[in-house]
């Protein structure tokens, strides 16, 4: 491989692709945060995401190379409407992202969820080395097998948010386990964060006293989010002590409003407001942590890795986090948050009281979280690993391509388990 060879390599075009994008998920925001920092590093993205307005807001065509499609998004759903609409969509995608490939010189294809497997197939059909982010905790038959034969057939590598994931892979197939790399997500700018302020603007429009105890938890309306757990410890909190307040931030997922008008409908049944607000997605969310004196993050299933746990942390907030999935990754119990049992409203609201009554304990923890985030983790340190592991695969690829002789596979070569260089084990 000639010196022009090499350079390609360590400044790779890559085709980045999802199938949603809005400012409500963790996973678009971790997609715009991980372009940003890989073109720090001297990777050249290109960024397909679907048109509309959330699109062009995070994605703005002054500041990416970006293209807008008109793209279906895989739901799991029995409704024939919903899975037609998918299909028709499907080979125009994919013929779209071929020509895009082909057309652009893309060396690697990166795509950001499990959902987004199209742009895995539109690689393979190229024969361009991919790298797929599963972010999804254990996914439910009849899409595991699906999902885990696509990924087989189209990825050179799999990038895992948290050991939890990583492990349910490895269970899953032993194949893939030679393909992972982990490398912890960090899905948002700390200048934002930063700059907000005490939160006091926040607490006056909510119409929260200075001296009241302030509880947030930012998620959609999902069932799975945990918010009937949250909703359920909020009656019993109150019941101890009617000095606390209770804001749920976060607005329903398009198609599935009636779980949002669900969870809505308990919260004012239990505890109407004024002392538990339902107020829709913010922008602000330094702000609202900020104006915080308790965060909670409280999910029924097994999260991979919230970046709504971090956030918090890094502006010096107590956290409380349900024991499952990636969270036990992000908080350690009793020194930089607490951890709860899934799904118990009692556990819940009994660490939401502890906390309530010791202003002290809130400080505490808040500040061991914020000092551990900026001591272990640098958001760079993200597009470097992602940069190294796109070199590896692409010349892996190549090699293999042109019949020579194979170095070891890219997870084997330098897996972020046990790689000692730059270690991301040293994350929270």
């Amino acid at each position: 491989m000639n010196k022009t060879d090499l350079s390609r390599i360590e400044n790779p075009k890559v085709l980045f692709f999802t199938t949603i994008m809005s400012w409500d998920g963790g996973a678009c925001r971790a997609l715009r945060e991980t372009v940003k920092r890989v073109a720090a590093v001297g990777v050249k993205p290109v960024v397909v995401v679907p048109e509309g307005a959330d699109s062009r807001e995070m994605f703005p065509e002054s500041e990416f190379d970006v293209v807008y499609l008109n793209i279906q998004r895989p739901r799991r759903s029995w409704n024939p409407f919903i899975q037609a609409k998918f299909l028709f969509r499907f080979p125009i995608t994919f013929l779209a992202l071929r020509r895009l490939i082909k057309q652009r010189g893309i060396q690697l294809v990166h795509f950001n969820e499990l959902m987004d497997f199209v742009a895995g197939m539109a690689a393979a059909w190229c024969r361009v080395p991919c790298v797929c982010h599963v972010r999804a905790h254990r996914l439910p038959n009849p899409y595991r097998w699906v999902f885990l034969q696509t990924l087989k057939a189209t990825t050179d590598a799999v990038v895992v948010p948290s050991r939890y994931t990583a492990e349910w892979i490895k269970a899953e197939s032993v194949e893939l386990e030679r393909r992972v790399r982990l490398i912890y997500d960090y899905a948002w700018e700390g200048k934002g964060l930063e700059s907000s302020g005490s939160g006091a603007a926040f607490r006056e429009e909510m119409g929260i006293a200075a001296d009241q105890i302030l509880v947030v938890l930012v998620s959609r309306l999902l069932p799975l989010k945990g918010h009937e757990c949250f909703i359920r410890a909020t009656e019993k909190v109150l019941k101890a002590s009617k000095n606390a307040r209770f804001v749920i931030v976060g607005g329903a997922v398009p198609g599935r409003e009636r779980d949002a008008d669900s969870i809505k409908a308990l919260g004012q049944k239990l505890t109407p407001a004024p002392r538990l607000q339902f107020i829709g997605s913010r922008m602000d969310l330094g702000s609202v942590y900020s104006a915080a004196d308790i965060v909670v993050h409280c999910p029924t299933y097994p999260d991979t890795y919230p970046t709504v746990v971090l956030l918090p942390m890094f502006v010096g907030k107590a956290i409380i986090g349900s024991d499952i999935g990636g969270i036990p990754e992000q908080i350690e119990h009793g020194k930089t948050g607490l951890l709860v049992p899934p799904d118990d409203p009692a556990a819940l609201a009994d660490a939401i009281l502890e906390l309530a009554c010791d202003p002290g304990k809130r400080e505490s923890l808040g500040n061991a979280a914020r000092k551990a985030i900026n001591e272990q983790w640098a958001p760079e340190t993200q597009g470097f690993l992602l940069a190294e592991l796109y070199a590896e695969v692409i010349r892996h690829k190549t090699l293999a391509r042109n019949g020579r002789r194979l170095p070891p596979e890219p997870s084997k070569a330098g897996s972020i388990l046990t790689k000692e260089r730059i270690s991301a084990d040293k994350v929270i």
